[in-house]
């Protein structure tokens, strides 16, 4: 559950109420059961959820400082700031906090922080369970004994989080707590410092890749000028060979179309010689006159070729295919004109325009 709540406090001090005030803007983050009440302020609460959020894929820690105060059996924890322990390991089952990383929290809070105290930890781990691992609880009893310091838990992938603080000899989940928001004028003097740091690095590390990559560039263009000369020679050897092969390649298509050409002349000549084709059921003297018939065809116009048509070629009534006939040929032959073709094919049931192969055998008409 998440309300905004205004309040203002309107009691008069009492007792050591005098040293701490209730923050007036706040927003409440679950439900706050208990004698202890949590705040945390803005700047510091969005930075943790930052660096937890920038270090997804590995576990983050982090020291919380601000003050703690009771009034009335209530113990009010104010949590102001927070400091990354940006180069310890983390997981769930490692945690180690050495005398170097004690000494660089000291050093953040004596220059940022010198009026708060620690007063908890931080700890973010991709896929940690709210169900808190025995290491971390020992390391908090070991590093943040007593009851007045808390754990804050996230887990940066589902963004769940908790706090959690050591009561009845275990570490108890708390159900909620507060965020309020004031100047906090510490907590952004170290924000705006922390920037300008990552800032002045990502610069260092452009100046590095743009001065290896002109590094690089020059490394190349040594090189391109020693290998110079050779690149051109082997450059020029490969285009006297291609040209060469291009050549043999146009003599050899040269060779071959001729030869095509000779070839399909000689079938041409084949196919324009006279072929003497004798029907099948002539006698070798009928033979010899339709030979001699033939030759005369030749010369004499159609009509007299007509009127000159054998009487006994209408008795015909079969035909072997020579080479080098066709229908018109065959109907010449044996008719003395082309008209009986379509009476061939009408016969022989096929088409003027059909193939017809040497040795077969046609019924004449």
């Amino acid at each position: 559950m998440i309300e905004i709540v205004y309040e203002k406090e309107k009691q008069k001090p009492e007792g050591n109420e005098g040293y701490f005030r209730i923050p007036n803007n706040i927003r409440q983050i679950g439900e706050i059961t208990g004698t202890q009440k949590i705040y945390i302020e803005d700047y510091a609460y969005t930075y943790l959820c930052r660096i937890a959020t920038e270090n997804s894929h590995k576990g983050m820690a982090a020291i919380l400082m601000g003050q703690s105060n009771w009034k009335d059996g209530n113990s009010y924890l104010f949590i102001k700031s927070a400091v990354a322990l940006e180069e310890m390991e983390v997981s769930e089952e490692h945690l180690a906090f050495t005398q170097e990383i004690w000494n660089h929290v000291y050093e953040k809070n004596k220059e940022y922080f010198p009026e708060q105290e620690v007063v908890g930890w931080f700890l973010s781990i991709p896929g940690c369970s709210m169900e808190l691992h025995e290491i971390i609880c020992q390391t908090h009893l070991n590093h943040f004994g007593g009851n007045d310091k808390i754990l804050l838990v996230r887990e940066p992938l589902e963004k769940e989080e908790a706090f959690y603080r050591y009561e009845d000899g275990k570490m108890s989940r708390q159900t909620g707590f507060y965020v309020y928001y004031e100047k906090n004028e510490p907590m952004r003097s170290f924000l705006i410092s922390q920037n300008a740091k990552q800032e002045k690095k990502t610069e260092e590390v452009d100046d590095s890749a743009v001065h290896t990559f002109r590094k690089k560039v020059e490394m190349k263009s040594e090189i391109e000028e020693k290998y110079k000369f050779p690149v051109f020679k082997t450059v020029g050897v490969c285009a006297m060979a291609a040209a060469l092969a291009v050549g043999v390649l146009y003599a050899n298509d040269y060779k071959k179309e001729k030869s095509s050409k000779t070839a399909v002349a000689s079938i041409k000549e084949k196919e324009e010689e006279p072929v003497k084709v004798t029907p099948v059921n002539r006698t070798p003297d009928e033979n010899t006159k339709s030979e001699e018939t033939e030759e005369v065809k030749e010369e004499v116009p159609k009509e007299e070729v007509q009127n000159s048509q054998p009487a006994n070629v209408s008795a015909q009534n079969s035909y072997i295919i020579q080479q080098g006939d066709t229908l018109i040929k065959i109907s010449i032959k044996n008719y003395g004109n082309a008209k009986r073709v379509k009476e061939i094919c009408e016969l022989n049931q096929i088409q003027e325009n059909d193939l017809i192969y040497p040795g077969q055998t046609i019924l004449l008409p």
